[in-house]
């Protein structure tokens, strides 16, 4: 069973590199652009691992947390 993992960053760059350094270890990974968006994501499905940016605009990653 994949692990899966949430990458949740404001800044798509910033995701597309995580995700390269990711797809290697053969995983599950999603994306959200948003604090909004990681908070559906869980909601449709349970992550092993969130990696959470803390300043975004909108709901930063604290208060998403």
């Amino acid at each position: 069973m994949a692990h899966k993992i949430l990458l949740v960053d404001d800044d798509e760059k910033v995701r597309a590199l995580l995700r390269r350094f990711l797809t290697p270890l053969d995983c599950e990974i999603a994306e959200a652009d948003g604090g909004e968006a990681a908070l559906e994501a869980t909601r449709a499905s349970t992550p092993d691992l969130v990696l959470l940016d803390v300043q975004m605009s909108g709901m930063d990653g604290f208060e998403t947390c």
